[in-house]
């Protein structure tokens, strides 16, 4: 089960070892451009073959590179087997859209590769002046076709800017167009090697040149021409361009756009545009006093409910080749990392501004009480922020969009991101606290959840989103009621978490190894804080159902008790889950007896979920 962003985005920008997927796209890069050459067996490249449920585009490109590198008789001797081990077969599985949408440069490294398995039989075919077409009318309009391609997104690009059109409404049909393109391109070429029954060797070189006597690897050459269109058009740059000296670059530095964002990007705003006729006032000339008036005014309201967020010492060391939750081989030593340090926590604190600005936003439009946003700084023992960092922070307290509250160091067993979360629980003189991770949007009023979870009273401890999957919690959008009592189960089961055995029912990951302390290179668990939280809550607090809203909307002058609905269909994965066994954390063996359940919890209505796809905005 991967864990990528989506099912059809194949760029590597959003899995584990990104850093190192793009390291290894500069170095296709780089050899087709002729600036450098590839070594089979480099360390770094050869630690991200057991990564391919995440990546497997990055490791067919790794697998070309290799090939290429060994020369001529190895790539003469490619038969069906061997086709299959260097990645042919994900063109099966893959459009040549999404393909050329994943920027890995496949197209520019199989044209490579068949010119060098045909070059000592008579060579390219398809070179000028060869009369192809008139000996081989099937091949030529299979290069007709990919030529077309090119030369129509060639043209449509040139004009994008020119057209009276949204340019976003622009780049969908161009790339709605490569897609309809392609799909020819891909029908003939399958259609042409697949034909008549050949042996394992001629059917690779069909497959490379189309045909087995006359080879002809152009097609391959207007396949990497689109792409390098493409990717001019649409490939995200990094807004600091900063790479360090062993020539890594930071997640998003070369994130390819994917088709699919342009489809739901198009599906929101029409969805937007439609909400926008149906209203009676314009709000257009507001927009600037409405916003001085968030800033200025609407005082904040002190008692009973806060939002939260916490930012730690693992966000500073994110965009240096960590993970997030403490591994990796970075330090902060250098001045390149202290650079790229910098600027990750500074994304982070936009990412903060922004969450604080749409609270306020929302509670301004909804006309409820605005909330105050508690920032929880979770850092090491001796670490300290970066000045620029620390600066802009006390400006936005200074403004009143939030207010700081520095935790003291973790105790050495902890990472800070679960030392910051587990701070939430402690009793700050909230009746409520709702987490909220910091790249968090907040699109409409909280108050009804507020109100509903107030009224549920102390049978309700906890509430949290579900994952898109339906079958855990997600970590990044929590409601709870601080309460010593509970704090004090969490830390206890943070600090036993290194003598938990077996596989996490909610990844299938191993829960720990001797790497991953706090000390060493290694992570929390298995996979983080959220692997911990859901085993935490699964054994030690009861499930309900889902919140129930009903009611809520306004202020009710007789408050219904809250309740939470567990007939709802899609509890069904989570509690299937639920019923897993062995139960983690659950035994409390110096008693020798379970841990008794230390109160209830709800999940929150999928408006409170992290459901971004087309799929769940339809």
């Amino acid at each position: 089960q991967a864990s990528g962003y989506h099912p059809d985005d194949h760029s590597c920008g959003w899995v584990n070892n990104q850093f190192l997927w793009q390291r290894l796209r500069a170095a296709a890069d780089d050899l087709l451009e002729g600036k450098s050459t590839w070594q089979p067996g480099v360390a770094w490249a050869e630690g991200l073959t057991a990564d391919i449920a995440n990546c497997p585009f990055g490791l067919h490109v790794h697998q070309l590179l290799n090939l290429d590198a060994r020369g001529p008789k190895f790539v003469a001797a490619i038969d069906a087997g061997r086709s299959q081990v260097l990645g042919f077969g994900l063109y099966r599985l893959v459009s040549l859209a999404n393909v050329a949408l994943t920027g890995w440069p496949t197209f520019g490294l199989l044209h490579r590769i068949c010119r060098t398995r045909f070059q000592e039989a008579g060579g390219d075919h398809c070179e000028p002046g060869s009369r192809l077409a008139s000996r081989k009318p099937t091949v030529a309009r299979i290069v007709v076709a990919a030529h077309a391609a090119r030369s129509r997104l060639m043209a449509n690009a040139s004009q994008r800017h020119s057209q009276n059109r949204n340019v976003a409404d622009v780049d969908l049909a161009i790339l709605r167009d490569v897609t309809a393109d392609l799909k020819l391109v891909k029908q003939l070429w399958f259609t042409k090697w697949q034909s008549n029954a050949v042996d394992s060797f001629e059917l690779v070189s069909r497959w490379l040149g189309l045909d087995h006597e006359e080879p002809c690897c152009q097609m391959w050459a207007e396949l990497a021409g689109l792409q390098q269109v493409l990717r001019r058009l649409f490939q995200i740059p990094c807004l600091s361009g900063h790479l360090r000296a062993d020539g890594a670059v930071c997640p998003a530095c070369r994130l390819a756009v994917q088709s699919f964002w342009f489809e739901e990007r198009n599906l929101a705003d029409t969805a937007l545009r439609a909400l926008a006729d149906e209203a009676i006032v314009s709000r257009r000339d507001a927009v600037a006093a409405e916003t001085i008036s968030l800033l200025e005014g609407g005082a904040v309201e002190q008692t009973r409910f806060a939002i939260a967020t916490v930012l730690t010492s693992e966000d500073l060391f994110r965009g240096i080749g960590h993970d997030g939750q403490g591994s990796g081989n970075g330090d902060l030593d250098s001045e390149d990392a202290q650079a790229e340090a910098k600027a990750v926590m500074l994304s982070y604190i936009d990412a903060v501004r922004t969450l604080a600005f749409s609270a306020r936003r929302a509670a301004a439009a909804a006309g409820e009480p605005i909330r105050p946003l508690l920032v929880l700084l979770s850092l090491r023992p001796g670490e300290i922020l970066p000045p620029e960092v620390q600066v802009t922070l006390e400006a936005l307290e200074k403004q009143g969009l939030l207010s700081l509250l520095y935790l003291p160091p973790p105790p050495a067993q902890l990472w800070p991101r679960a030392w910051g979360k587990l701070q939430l629980w402690r009793p700050r003189g909230y009746e409520l606290v709702l987490y909220l991770d910091a790249d968090t949007l907040v699109l409409g009023g909280l108050e009804p959840l507020f109100r509903a979870a107030s009224a549920a009273g102390a049978s309700l401890s906890f509430a949290a989103a579900n994952t898109r999957s339906m079958m855990a919690l997600n970590a990044g959008v929590m409601l709870l009621r601080p309460d010593f009592r509970i704090y004090n189960s969490l830390q206890e089961s943070m600090e036993t978490l290194s003598t938990w055995r077996g596989i996490s029912r909610w990844s299938g990951r191993p829960w720990w190894s001797e790497d991953s302390r706090p000390s060493k290179s290694g992570s929390f668990g298995s996979y983080g804080d959220q692997d911990h939280l859901n085993e935490w809550v699964a054994t030690r607090f009861q499930l309900h159902g889902e919140l129930d809203m009903e009611g809520y909307a306004e202020a009710p002058a007789v408050r219904p008790a809250a309740a939470c609905n567990r007939s709802k269909d899609w509890f069904k994965p989570y509690e299937k889950v639920l019923a897993e066994g062995p139960l983690a954390g659950q035994w409390d063996s110096a008693a020798r007896r379970p841990r008794p359940v230390i109160g209830g919890y709800c999940t929150l209505p999928m408006a409170y979920n992290f459901c971004a796809t087309t799929t769940c905005l339809q």
